[in-house]
């Protein structure tokens, strides 16, 4: 239940956090991660809507809570099958939702002048529901942050009153990455917790060496997790209530149910935020989807709740799960074998099970849920599921199959232990490179290939392709380049893990004229500074990174983020071109900053708050990209004559903002469709902008907008 002060404008950018509200405004607060601040948008926003309103604070008069009503969240909450709840006792912006030790910003002196989170735990208890509290360590209104006296007089005396007066069963921190556990003595405060409540769970946000639970946001882990995870995010793309998005960016009943399939398929539990509205009440916008996959859950709830992963956790059509209820095992054949097991499937798109074809054994038989009818087909590419009376399958169909080990399956000669040490190590490649010349190629065969590796200039590195030839080291820098130097046909594979969203530089080019070509590479290739003419052609990767280089190429590459990284990021240099790409899943696909006659053109790009992010360049050309379901299409951010030109847009919040200060830039013929709205030039200088088409926007009115 995530509510703070922002939620009285309850307003973000499409994509964007509308709990940042005070950040986006630009007023000065300390410790600002990623987030953009001030945000042009809110403040044309703020400007139409709150001109009166001079300060963030100005709000809490409008902070009502005036038709709260706890039973009601709860009922809500028992609708939609929850269990368990975190109530955000105090964000970012320090308003604490109780009569909180410490501090006189509580809504029992402003706003509602109740104590909202007592009436909520109190409702909670009566309704056997497992109350825990969000805490943000951050702190932008107390003068204390963050200070020893901050961490004396706030941070401990609250969150103990939250586990000793509260009895908060989950303490969920977060805010937390201004500062580390020496300032926090978050060791100490959460021993103190515990002492009190013994059986309390804390999450990953509090600095501590035992988190009792992992937190991923608004991202699922690609595979199984084997210790205690959570997926937190909102029903929406923010957390607290936005007013600026519509029904189409809420999650749907369907899209909820895929979603917790998934992620108990995984092994986690599913935080569902839910942003009430400055009255108290829930928008029917977030209760509505809650309450019709919660009919779901409802019907489902032994499975939800008492299962465990199968051997694989499913794909984007299904779900596998184990009944953990019962025996796993269905009985004994006379002979002792075991019979099989049995293996719930929640289909959430095609009816075809690919992980159950006849290798993993005889399916021996299907019951549907629901009672329907059903026939099937096992082969060598998986299980077929037909229903015979073509009933509807609702939100999500569930058959539990009975499988039984193949009785044709091959005699094991050896033991996986045993195949293990049969495995040949990799393969040291260093004393073949050793003795190349420049235009030799070095030709490296199937399997594994032991770096680190450093290709000397003009020598030419290849493989049979990223499927078959891979290099794997346990440094962070697996394979450099020297000038003129090639890495062709690869993959590329370093065992460091990444650290939460900074660049993993796995290949390094460090010589004019490099170049990575066919590659797969878990992580970065970085750019050393002073190179020229790098290019990086065909390759899959999380991202390129440059300081200082100059004419570096970026084409027909795959990139993929993690939500929170930039994809390709350079800085400083000239006649850069990134051509030709697909980029999903970064915060920021593509950023150039203080680059001189750069061209971003022909790129696909998903991405959440920055399609492409021009930071003071000179003359750079943005030119035929697609970008969809990015808050940002294009940012121009300062700098001189940029020319923005036939891209098209959809689905975002802009199609292109022109901001601080960035002068001369040309805005013509693009396409900006089913975005919130067309142009935003805020603080900018000289515009030309002609020939664009606004079709379909959230404000018709704004397919151009200037100021302030």
């Amino acid at each position: 239940m995530h509510s703070n002060l922002a939620t009285v404008p309850a307003w973000a950018p499409i994509g964007q956090y509308a709990d940042w509200y005070q950040s986006h405004l630009g007023e000065p607060v300390p410790d600002v991660l990623l987030h953009p601040t001030p945000m042009v948008e809110v403040l044309a926003h703020h400007r139409e809507r709150w001109g009166h309103v001079e300060r963030f604070d100005d709000f809490w008069p409008l902070l009502t809570y005036d038709r709260f009503d706890a039973d009601a969240w709860v009922d809500l909450m028992r609708d939609a099958g929850m269990s368990y709840t975190v109530f955000v006792s105090k964000h970012h912006d320090g308003l604490c939702w109780w009569d909180a030790p410490g501090t006189d910003r509580t809504v029992r002196r402003d706003g509602p002048r109740r104590d909202v989170m007592r009436e909520f735990a109190r409702a909670c208890a009566r309704a056997g529901v497992v109350f825990g509290t969000y805490y943000s360590l951050l702190d932008w209104a107390d003068p204390r942050y963050p200070t020893d006296a901050y961490v004396d007089e706030v941070l401990h005396p609250q969150v103990i009153d939250l586990v000793e007066r509260y009895g908060s069963a989950v303490l969920w921190g977060d805010g937390h990455w201004g500062h580390g556990p020496d300032r926090w003595r978050s060791e100490e405060l959460i021993a103190r917790a515990r002492d009190l409540q013994p059986d309390l769970i804390v999450n990953d946000r509090w600095w501590i060496a035992e988190p009792d639970v992992i937190t991923y946001e608004y991202q699922t882990p690609d595979d199984i997790v084997d210790r205690p995870w959570e997926l937190c995010r909102g029903i929406g793309h923010s957390f607290c209530h936005n007013r600026a998005e519509r029904a189409e960016h809420h999650m749907t009943a369907h899209q909820i149910i895929a979603l917790l399939t998934e992620v108990v398929a995984k092994g986690g539990h599913l935080l569902l935020n839910v942003g009430p509205a400055a009255d108290g009440t829930i928008p029917d916008l977030q209760a509505a989807p809650l309450r019709r996959a919660g009919a779901w859950v409802q019907q489902h709830l032994d499975m939800i709740e008492r299962s465990r992963p199968w051997s694989t956790w499913g794909d984007e059509h299904v779900r596998y799960l184990v009944p953990t209820g019962g025996d796993d095992v269905v009985g004994h054949h006379d002979d002792g074998r075991p019979a099989g097991e049995v293996v719930d499937a929640v289909v959430v798109g095609e009816t075809r099970l690919a992980a159950l074809g006849r290798s993993a054994g005889t399916v021996t038989s299907i019951t549907s849920h629901d009672g329907a009818n059903l026939n099937w087909e096992q082969d060598d590419g998986g299980l077929r599921i037909r229903r015979v009376d073509r009933t509807p399958t609702g939100l999500a169909a569930v058959y539990r199959i009975h499988v039984e080990p193949s009785s044709s399956a091959p005699i094991e000669l050896f033991d996986p232990a045993t195949m293990r040490m049969l495995t040949p190590p990799p393969t040291e490649i260093g004393e073949r490179l050793a003795d190349a010349r420049p235009g030799s190629i070095v030709q490296l065969g199937d399997g594994l290939h032991a770096g680190p590796v450093e290709v000397p200039a003009g020598v030419t590195l290849r493989g049979y392709g990223h499927d078959r030839t891979t290099i794997v080291a346990e440094g962070p820098t697996v394979v450099r380049l020297g000038a003129g130097a090639r890495l062709e046909h690869v993959s590329v594979r370093c065992d460091t893990p990444r650290l939460a969203w900074f660049p993993l530089p796995v290949v390094r080019a460090e010589g004019d004229g490099s170049v990575v070509l066919g590659c797969s590479v878990d992580g970065h290739v970085e750019v050393a500074a002073g190179t020229d003419e790098v290019k990086v052609r065909a390759t899959a990767l999380t991202g390129v990174i440059a300081t200082d280089a100059d004419r570096i190429t970026v084409s027909r590459c795959r990139l993929r983020g993690m939500r929170w990284d930039v994809g390709v990021d350079i800085t400083g240099g000239y006649g850069h071109t990134v051509d030709s790409c697909e980029m999903h899943d970064h915060l920021c696909a593509i950023r150039l900053t203080r680059s001189l006659d750069s061209t971003v053109r022909g790129n696909v790009i998903t991405a959440r708050w920055w399609g492409i992010h021009l930071v003071d360049t000179e003359a750079s050309h943005v030119h035929a990209n697609a970008a969809a379901s990015t808050m940002r299409a294009v940012d121009v951010d300062g700098g001189t004559h940029a020319e923005v030109s036939g891209n098209a847009v959809a689905d975002g919040d802009s199609g292109c903002i022109v901001e601080r200060g960035a002068s001369d830039a040309t805005v013509s013929g693009n396409r900006w469709e089913r975005c919130r709205i067309g142009l935003l030039a805020w603080d900018a200088g000289p515009l030309t902008h002609h020939g664009n088409a606004a079709i379909d926007l959230h404000e018709p009115d704004h397919s151009l907008t200037i100021g302030p």
